[in-house]
C-alpha cells in the first residue's frame, strides 16, 4: 500500500488546498495556514488541514485542554 506523503511541498499544499502558488504564501505569510515544519520547506497536510478546519468553523479555534476540562468538570467546587 503506497500512501501519499504527508510532508508536502510549497506546490502540493497550493495544489491541495485549490489555491494559487501565490495565494498559499501569503496565506503562510499572514498565518491563515501553518509555517513549513521546522527545518524544512514541508507543510504538515494534518497541520493543514487543522488549520483549514478551523477558518472554517468546522472547529473551535481555542479549544479546550482535555485536563483542564476534566479538572473543571470534577472540580468540588
Amino acid at each position: 500500500m503506497t500512501d501519499a506523503p504527508r510532508l508536502i511541498g510549497r506546490k502540493e499544499a497550493s495544489a491541495y488546498l485549490g489555491i494559487a502558488e501565490s495565494t498559499f504564501s501569503m496565506w503562510v505569510a499572514t498565518h491563515k495556514m501553518p509555517q513549513a515544519v521546522a527545518g524544512t520547506r514541508k507543510w504538515d497536510k494534518k497541520a493543514i488541514d487543522a488549520r483549514l478546519d478551523e477558518l472554517s468553523g468546522l472547529t473551535p479555534a481555542d479549544a479546550e485542554d482535555p485536563y483542564e476540562k476534566w479538572m473543571r468538570e470534577n472540580s468540588d467546587d
